[in-house]
């Protein structure tokens, strides 16, 4: 679940349901056929992408039950003891990866490691994964040395266990290969399981899936936490469109993997073990642990010269974001905010408005016949006209207000506190105060269309579209006049 989790919780769109089978405390028919009914009942309205199952009993589970319950679902099964070509019964919609065993690997890395070895423990419960484990080792075994005696200490209750375990042998190896549900059905996990097999017994402890760092010295195993990262990654390919028929089956790898704080217990060098082994707990050596403070110490000074580098490359940065930011926002000819800014800054206005119950309205101005001023004066005349009216509205307008040119002879003006009533009354001002410029010694007018935003908000182009039917309805009406809409 580690595994699976720490690929999953990236995804953002992922909803993650888990449910925990508890086989190892009961794997019956009976038991299966009220898991059916109980998964039928919570999941009967719900449409699964993916099903990842874990170990040996979940899968069975699905391959009988699968169709019923969550029909057409691929599922990427993961953790299982046994796997082969034929397990699947040639159903769809199945793929996933396996653990591997390499039983004689241990075997014979435990007796590389204690040359003087006669016997080796093997330690199995009676669940599906115990016997599956003691059918590997037994198999194992065949071709395993014949001056090594395995011995099976198979479904033992708990006190005939540690007795055994206190009355070893000399020469004597222990393989924990799975105690986790004892005779009495009582079930432990796997650190009290391997605590208990370890603190009573005098020679060391050795696996075949990973419980090393929990008191075992190690073995060739494969890792569970591997598992469910590949068994994720897999569900997420399928889940992105990749069929599952182009997904093999496949183990996972092998590695040696020991304890450091186990193998100094027993006196076992570091170098009998293998080449490329992980050795989990491991001291830092003198040499390590000083070289750390040359290399942390070049790396602050690199991370200073890079500081430094960065920050001026910040401010000269800001600096030009700046200059590019105001241009970006202002229109080059008449120096008023542009199309660009009322669309920044708008939102946040209209919020507070609605927000805290003031009256906002918006003017659209249009200057009458400004094509006819660009046709008969030209367009340097033109940019004249609207330089001045741009200087005017501003002049005219409160530091609350934000004034705008949004394209051509078209103005806008954000009235900040300002409900209609008021807003026509400024419009009528600034209307007559353009009537009375005379820019370029032109005649010019402007008609113009009042709105207000509603009590319960409206968007920018909302609003600018109830503007704009207004000051249609000004031009229609004559021009150089108010309308509110």
């Amino acid at each position: 679940m580690a595994g699976i989790n720490e690929v999953l919780t990236e995804q953002d769109n992922i909803e993650l349901f888990v449910n925990y089978m508890d086989t190892k405390r009961r794997s019956d028919t009976e038991y299966f056929r009220l898991l059916k009914k109980l998964y039928f009942q919570k999941y009967q309205l719900f449409k699964f992408d993916l099903i990842i199952s874990s170990d040996d009993h979940a899968l069975d589970f699905l391959l009988k039950y699968r169709d019923e319950l969550f029909p057409d679902t691929p599922v990427v099964f993961s953790g299982l003891n046994d796997y082969y070509p034929g397990r699947l019964n040639s159903q769809n919609n199945f793929t996933g990866i396996y653990e591997s065993y390499d039983v004689l690997g241990t075997l014979e890395l435990m007796r590389s490691l204690h040359p003087q070895t006669e016997k080796i423990w093997a330690i199995t419960d009676n669940t599906r994964s115990g016997n599956i484990f003691k059918s590997l080792i037994e198999d194992a075994e065949k071709s395993f040395s014949a001056n090594v005696q395995i011995e099976y200490l198979h479904d033992l209750p708990e006190l005939e266990l540690v007795k055994k375990l206190e009355t070893l042998p000399e020469n004597s190896l222990v393989l924990w290969a799975i105690y986790l549900r004892m005779h009495s059905g009582t079930t432990l996990s796997s650190k009290e399981s391997v605590r208990l097999v370890s603190n009573h017994s005098r020679f060391p402890t050795y696996c075949i899936w990973d419980v090393v760092g929990q008191g075992v010295v190690g073995g060739k195993i494969t890792s569970p936490n591997f598992q469910g990262e590949m068994a994720a990654k897999i569900g997420l390919q399928i889940i992105n469109g990749k069929a599952i028929e182009q997904i093999a089956v496949k183990g996972s790898p092998l590695v040696n993997i020991f304890d450091y704080r186990v193998l100094q217990k027993f006196e076992i060098s570091m170098e009998k073990i293998p080449e490329n082994s992980i050795v989990l707990n491991r001291p830092e050596s003198l040499y390590e642990k000083y070289k750390r403070y040359f290399v942390l110490y070049g790396l602050f000074t690199l991370l200073l010269l890079l500081t430094i580098f960065f920050l001026v490359a910040v401010i000269f940065l800001k600096r030009k974001n700046a200059e590019f930011e105001g241009k970006a926002m202002h229109d080059p000819l008449t120096g008023l905010y542009n199309r660009y800014y009322l669309d920044e800054v708008v939102c946040q206005k209209f919020s507070e408005s609605v927000r805290h119950q003031s009256a906002l309205s918006l003017m659209l101005l249009d200057i009458d016949h400004f094509k006819k001023v660009n046709d008969t004066y030209g367009h340097l005349t033109g940019d004249v006209v609207l330089k001045q009216v741009a200087q005017l509205l501003s002049k005219n307008s409160r530091s609350e207000d934000i004034v705008t040119r949004i394209g051509g002879e078209e103005f806008v003006i954000i009235l900040d506190h300002c409900d209609l009533n008021k807003a026509c009354e400024k419009a009528e001002q600034l209307r007559k105060d353009v009537e009375t410029l005379k820019p370029a010694n032109i005649d010019t007018t402007i008609s113009i269309g009042v709105s207000q935003l509603k009590p319960l908000g409206e968007t920018l182009n909302q609003l600018l579209a109830r503007a704009d039917k207004a000051v249609y309805q000004a031009k229609k009406s004559g021009r150089n006049r108010i309308c509110a809409a």
